[in-house]
């Protein structure tokens, strides 16, 4: 299977590393939300951290680790902050899908000591052959993670002649790039996750990947040789994106715990929540939901781990996507249940579960993340008919 050998105490050592750095983190996530984008201290604590390369190959200085690690690191992340999480896993995330590009492409991004990509799949771009590579021009919406990096990675169609347009991926400089101030948010506000603009910029050859849809991926590069490499990259990102809404949701769960036996219920003769059958309930619907969620999320890594020894069957792939979507809503079900029974005192503004509420429902509409739409896609294959999309 398409699966890291790297050695299991140095997998427990990063997600180890992430829990002692979240507590750190959530000490800077109201400023996040002020700025609209992580502090500058953050992103420096996440790079001294050294987990940002969790995914990058050992090849170009990084830790080549599971995929399932790559989530556990994220979870423990997003209990201090969603927002930091969630940029750290495009970060992380995209020294993966750099592989799929050129070793010159590569060298390039590696000259700095802590490389930092932005990406969006949406194909909302166009490029123009030229001699020696491409012009490229579209507006990207929701670019996560934008401020602080140094590439971006961008979907866009090639538009040559009478040809049909073709999907690439183009790695441009963030240099080359304009910022939209359009990032007014509810959650999630900490992402920095801003429109970008380019036009009519000039990228090299080198630095274009031409995948095969479905597929989003597969060229040939020095490190793509290694099977772990060769996994898809639709699937590979959406079997990892589990990590921020479980890391919400556990830590929304942990503070509801921690309140039960300190609080009481209002207008009840119960001094201590602890103490009311509702709260019993409350809390076992919420630990069995918590569980239901680390069932799907594990079975999408599992399924994922499989491109490794080939094609997966069509039934398989499209369900990847339905268990990320599954996660997703069932984690928003856990917030919402505690955010019910936490009391009118949980929605100051210092309480850190109104940021956790708004950070999950921020996430559970992420178009990716969409339970209705990824339930039509798996339910399309299971009733016989095609997908209706490539993005699977």
């Amino acid at each position: 299977m398409a699966e890291t050998s790297t050695a299991p105490a140095l997998e427990n050592a990063l997600v180890k590393k992430a829990a002692a750095v979240a507590p750190e983190l959530n000490e800077r996530a109201a400023e996040g939300q002020r700025l609209g984008r992580l502090p500058d201290e953050t992103i420096k604590l996440l790079d001294g951290s050294g987990l940002l390369k969790v995914l990058a190959p050992r090849s170009r200085g990084g830790h080549q680790a599971s995929l399932q690690t790559f989530n556990s690191v994220m979870e423990e992340l997003a209990r201090g902050d969603g927002s930091a999480a969630w940029v750290f896993s495009i970060y992380a995330g995209n020294l993966y899908m750099l592989a799929a590009f050129s070793d010159q492409a590569n060298t390039e991004v590696y000259a700095n000591e802590h490389p930092k990509l932005a990406q969006v799949f949406s194909p909302t771009g166009q490029a123009v052959p030229t001699e020696g590579g491409y012009r490229v021009s579209g507006t990207w919406r929701f670019c996560t993670g934008q401020h602080h990096a140094q590439w971006a990675i961008f979907l866009a169609l090639i538009m040559d002649g009478d040809k049909a347009p073709e999907p690439a991926m183009f790695l441009v400089p963030k240099e080359d790039c304009s910022v939209i101030d359009d990032w007014q948010v509810s959650g999630l506000a900490g992402t920095g996750s801003n429109s970008i603009k380019v036009e009519d910029r000039f990228v090299p050859a080198h630095r274009v990947s031409r995948p095969t849809a479905p597929a989003l991926g597969n060229p040939p590069s020095a490190d793509h040789a290694d099977p772990f490499y060769q996994i898809p990259t639709i699937p590979f990102f959406q079997a990892g994106s589990v990590g921020a809404p479980l890391g919400l949701a556990t830590e929304a769960l942990s503070l509801f715990r921690a309140r039960v036996g300190k609080r009481g219920i209002a207008y009840t003769n119960y001094a201590r929540a602890a103490d009311a059958p509702i709260t019993h309930f409350q809390l076992v619907e919420a630990t069995m939901k918590l569980d239901e969620a680390r069932f799907h999320a594990r079975r999408a890594a599992d399924t994922v781990r499989k491109f490794g020894d080939g094609p997966v069957e069509l039934e398989e792939r499209v369900r990847i996507r339905a268990d990320l979507a599954w996660t997703v809503n069932h984690c928003r079900d856990v917030v919402d249940i505690v955010q019910r029974a936490s009391g009118g005192s949980a929605i100051q503004l210092r309480d850190p579960l109104q940021r956790i509420v708004r950070d999950i429902l921020a996430l559970s509409v992420h178009a990716f993340l969409v339970q209705s739409t990824s339930a039509e896609v798996y339910g399309r294959v299971l009733a016989g008919l095609d997908p209706g999309t490539d993005l699977f």
